[in-house]
């Protein structure tokens, strides 16, 4: 999964405090940037991507809201990009 969206690197760190330390289900692989222009880049690797938008429309989402508040009327969501990896290795 990788997703680009507007949010300052305290806004990120405060949404990521907010989450606490506990892995969420289905998560193998995350990595987080500042891409420029007041925007950061996501890069996910998951289990499913139901499992991603389990995690998005639960506790992230939540926490995004308590950070930056509830988007504004008829605002879309950031897209996101999702890709079937044809592998993955891990250290």
């Amino acid at each position: 999964m990788i997703q680009e969206f507007e949010a300052t690197t305290d806004q990120y760190d405060q949404v990521n405090e907010k989450l606490g330390g506990e892995v969420p289900d289905g998560l193998i692989a995350h990595a987080g940037a500042e891409s420029g222009n007041g925007k950061m880049k996501v890069v996910d690797i998951w289990e499913s991507k139901e499992k991603w938008e389990s995690f998005l429309n639960g506790r992230l989402g939540a926490a995004v809201v308590e950070v930056v508040g509830p988007p504004p009327e008829g605002a879309q969501p950031p897209p996101f990009e999702v890709l079937e990896a044809r592998e993955v290795m891990t250290a």
